[in-house]
């Protein structure tokens, strides 16, 4: 019931406020700091997301100190990542990750914006390549047992699907959807979408990073 509640409270908004509130929500777990990237996509049938996007979510982004890339564009929608950039360079910068993006042509140096360009391009030829995993704070061996295809039985899925270490993956799970009630009952109090942006960052990120 929240949640239809809240796509209501959402739809129910002028375009400026409503492109906020809706980036603050897709975007709250790395504004909270538990992931270092998130992917949204943009449906140009949606005319008011599109227009507002174009028109005020840039900005907006810019505003509460996230970065964004456009992955990639068709005629049907816009697919954006949104991510903290610190937060984004710390989990890439691992031996494992680097000597795994090294070898699908990332640069050997960790310089987060040649590895997001990178992703962009990769993207493009590929659609949706596997490493994008490893960008959202997927773990390495969830994402490499994915994209090998393996014989290992899926042992969990939610925000991913979980191949190893199930009892960890709950737990970050179970984070994830506490940081997204938290957004849905502070918006639906009322709370303007930088409010909510700063209240979320104050209640999780310290605690996360």
């Amino acid at each position: 019931m929240k949640y239809l509640d809240f796509y209501k409270r959402l739809d129910s908004m002028k375009n400026k406020e409503y492109i906020e509130n809706f980036l603050v929500y897709n975007s709250s777990l790395v504004i909270a700091g538990v992931k270092p990237a998130v992917t949204v996509t943009m449906k140009k049938s949606n005319r008011k997301l599109h227009n507002s996007w174009t028109s005020y979510g840039k900005s907006f982004l810019k505003n509460i100190n996230l970065k964004f890339i456009e992955l990639r564009e068709s005629d049907s929608s816009i697919i954006v990542m949104i991510y903290d950039e610190s937060i984004l360079e710390k989990e890439l910068n691992r031996k494992t990750h680097i000597e795994f993006l090294v070898n699908m042509g990332y640069p050997f140096e960790i310089k987060i914006n040649e590895y997001v360009n990178t992703l962009k391009y990769r993207y493009d030829q590929y659609h949706c390549p596997h490493e994008l995993g490893l960008f959202l704070g997927i773990p390495f061996e969830d994402v490499k047992d994915f994209m090998e295809c393996t014989t290992k039985q899926c042992l969990l899925c939610g925000y991913w699907k979980v191949y190893n270490d199930s009892n960890k993956a709950k737990i970050i799970f179970n984070k994830y959807d506490k940081v997204k009630e938290y957004a849905i009952k502070n918006m639906l109090e009322g709370n303007s979408s930088r409010d909510l942006a700063l209240s979320i960052k104050n209640s999780f990120y310290i605690n996360a990073i």
